[in-house]
């Protein structure tokens, strides 16, 4: 299929396509500058991502001084004056996007946020607490996705809290997720919950699947811009978007829509791309369906509203020539499970280095023992 000339702005050009587009990354000073409002506004946004390490250069400037100063004079313990922080930048970005949700009837507008690491006893526990503690129905907290976790993901779907699961680099643990997922509203259901103001997500990285696998084709001697090289994030992708329409095509699900549950939205993050694979707006060009959902820092925005090359739909009946993709990476000594995996356990030990990196700066700027 042709590729289109960018015309216009891109962004609303993907919206039409059926394609929601959230913004990737919040700071203070996008919240009382009235820049994050002002995007909101002047951009087809439909929602917000955030995760810890969004904060921590940024926690030096006056934005965060008085509540860090309050923290100090009631000495507060680092790890819950990060907490503290982290809620009231999730409720401020809650708080943009709620005539949003509340207009849509809850399916634009939402915000997706990191609570703090816990072990997989605690996980529950500590979602609850952050659920409270920003208090906003546009909220979804992100929860890792390993099989110990996934118990308390539809215990806490079942309970009403929005979640999105993430990250997920497989369409196994796709599988196992939606399966959460659906276990957890069919829970709601017969606890007589509205499952309208019930949400779901499941977020997949896309720019590292390719970085790992193409550095590890290029220690196989496959030179650069040669397939299967900068193929294997949409190749993966487009196997997971797959699993997702069966999903929703089974009795299972029809049953939850007939009860009035909103899909579990199918989320690309980490779509920055780079590289001599091909143009950096890509995975935006790559990655369009009706109902799914990209996430965007300001620079990918931007680039994606002035460049964009959109053809339609990308996603649906690719998953044959992707598996082949796949298949291809086998032919170099690449397995792509062990690959995944691999990349879920680094992934989810970066979510907890970063957390530890935030309360050690916040111990540090609160002059009090770092616990």
């Amino acid at each position: 299929m042709t590729m289109r000339r960018p015309t216009g702005d891109c962004l609303k050009r993907l919206r039409g396509e059926g394609v929601s587009v959230w913004l990737d990354g919040l700071s203070r000073e996008l919240l009382t500058s009235g820049e994050l409002a002002k995007l909101a506004a002047e951009r087809p946004l439909a929602g917000l991502t955030t995760a810890g390490h969004d904060i921590i250069d940024d926690l030096t400037g006056p934005a965060y001084r008085a509540q860090l100063d309050d923290f100090t004079e009631r000495g507060s313990p680092p790890q819950e004056a990060a907490r503290r922080l982290l809620a009231f930048d999730a409720r401020g970005g809650c708080d943009v996007f709620l005539r949003s949700y509340r207009a849509s009837s809850g399916r634009t507008g939402l915000v997706s946020i990191e609570p703090a690491p816990v072990p997989d006893r605690a996980l529950a526990a500590e979602a609850r607490a952050a659920w409270w503690a920003v208090d906003r129905p546009n909220l979804l907290l992100k929860l890792p996705p390993t099989e110990e976790s996934l118990g308390a993901v539809s215990e806490l779907v079942a309970e009403g809290v929005g979640v999105d699961v993430t990250p997920v680099f497989s369409v196994d643990r796709y599988e196992q997720v939606q399966d959460a997922l659906f276990t957890g509203l069919e829970r709601a259901r017969r606890r007589g919950l509205r499952l309208g103001a019930v949400h779901t997500a499941v977020s997949l990285p896309i720019a590292p699947v390719d970085a790992a696998a193409d550095a590890r084709l290029t220690d196989a001697g496959v030179p650069p811009g040669r397939p299967p090289m900068g193929r294997t994030a949409l190749a993966h992708a487009r196997l997971v978007y797959h699993a997702y329409e069966r999903g929703l095509g089974g009795d299972r699900w029809r049953a939850l829509a007939a009860a009035g549950a909103h899909p579990p939205r199918l989320v690309w993050t980490a779509t920055e791309a780079r590289g001599p694979a091909g143009p950096d707006t890509r995975y935006a060009d790559g990655l369009v369906a009706w109902g799914v959902t990209s996430s965007m820092s300001r620079r990918t925005l931007d680039a994606v509203s002035r460049r964009a090359l959109l053809s339609g739909d990308t996603l649906s009946g690719r998953h044959v020539s992707a598996r082949l993709d796949l298949a291809a990476l086998a032919e170099f000594g690449v397995g792509f499970a062990r690959l995944a995996g691999d990349l879920e356990r680094s992934w989810l030990a970066g979510r907890r280095a970063v957390w530890d990196e935030l309360c050690e700066r916040v111990a540090k700027l609160l002059s009090v023992p770092e616990f």
